[in-house]
């Protein structure tokens, strides 16, 4: 398959566009010098929409679909620091529908700062609830849903595979556009290093198969679920391909990936993610998140310095953003 043909598979699908996009594939000269690599970082962070993330893409994809459905408002939500729901409030602020989002009550919900005050400040609704993260609190956004159906309102919940297939369709895209930007810039990476255990690892890893890409998409988990991720991260990419009319098939053998750097749990920062968080600030003057890019980060250079990525390879890191959050983590980040 050809770029063109699979991008043309994209551009049928229903779709809100706000996302600044291509964003900047930035050298990285320092840490070059420094690991005895070629860095590059695809410049994710920049997408626009509320200080910009990887799920600005996504978000054109989903609201499309939401849209297409009719909806007049949606329903989402996470930790409370969710990078998805803030992003999630700014664009339904810029398509005048009403948000919703379900949160987790958790250690960052208050005082109310970072990624929840920006949520806020976009106009979301918000409710705290005290449910665990995966299908307790899938269930509190499906029943919310419920309710706003019954007091006849037409809600998009941003729960089950759907969106999340669409979400991955946008990383399909978004892997084309670092091929061209590669060949623009006489760039033959070894490796594409991502924060995933999701959509966007999924969609990445379907493009790369599709296109018979010569490296590999490598996801380094934020988050341990309670299931085969692998198996899910395949069968998310399967649902995009279906969305997309490809013949393209993933098994989870097909999907690069690693939890060996989440830590302690989800949201906590580790000693390795401080590291690479301010090692990336003070060498290249780039700002990580302490939950998921610094975390894949410190995965990355563990591999370096174990050899797994060797001396002189080309490697290009995926920045899918959530900065605002740096802002409820200070204490963590006290130890600077």
């Amino acid at each position: 398959m050809t770029r063109q043909t699979l991008q043309t598979q994209v551009n049928q699908l229903p779709r809100a566009r706000w996302a600044h996009i291509p964003t900047p594939l930035e050298e990285l000269p320092n840490l070059s010098r420094q690991l005895g690599i070629r860095l590059l970082i695809k410049r994710d962070d920049c997408t626009g929409l509320a200080l910009g993330g990887n799920k600005a893409r996504q978000l054109e994809f989903s609201f499309g679909d939401a849209l297409a459905q009719g909806a007049d408002c949606v329903v989402h939500g996470a930790a409370s620091q969710s990078n998805h729901c803030r992003q999630c409030a700014a664009a339904a602020a810029k398509l005048g529908l009403a948000c919703f989002l379900v949160l987790r009550r958790d250690a960052y919900s208050t005082p109310v700062q970072g990624n929840l005050l920006l949520d806020y400040l976009l106009g979301a609704h918000v409710q705290l609830v005290d449910a665990a993260m995966g299908a307790e609190l899938e269930q509190a956004k499906v029943q919310f849903g419920e309710t706003l159906k019954a007091q006849g309102r037409k809600p998009y919940v941003f729960a089950g595979m759907r969106y999340t297939a669409l979400s991955a369709c946008a990383y399909v895209e978004g892997f084309i556009e670092i091929l061209d930007q590669c060949d623009a810039q006489g760039v033959r990476p070894d490796a594409l290093y991502v924060c995933s255990a999701g959509a966007t690892g999924a969609g990445l890893a379907l493009a790369a198969k599709a296109l018979n890409a010569p490296f590999p998409v490598v996801s380094i988990a934020p988050i341990r679920w309670g299931y085969d991720t692998r198996e899910r991260m395949a069968h998310i990419a399967n649902m995009a391909a279906e969305f997309l009319g490809i013949a393209t098939r993933l098994t989870a053998e097909d999907i690069h990936f690693t939890e060996d750097y989440v830590g302690e749990e989800y949201g906590k920062v580790t000693k390795e993610c401080l590291e690479a968080l301010k090692l990336m600030a003070r060498q290249e003057g780039i700002l990580l998140d302490p939950s998921y890019t610094s975390k894949a980060f410190a995965g990355l250079l563990d591999h370096v310095r174990s050899g797994r990525i060797a001396a002189g390879q080309t490697v290009i890191f995926l920045h899918t953003g959530g900065m605002p959050a740096l802002f409820a983590y200070d204490k963590e980040l006290e130890v600077f």
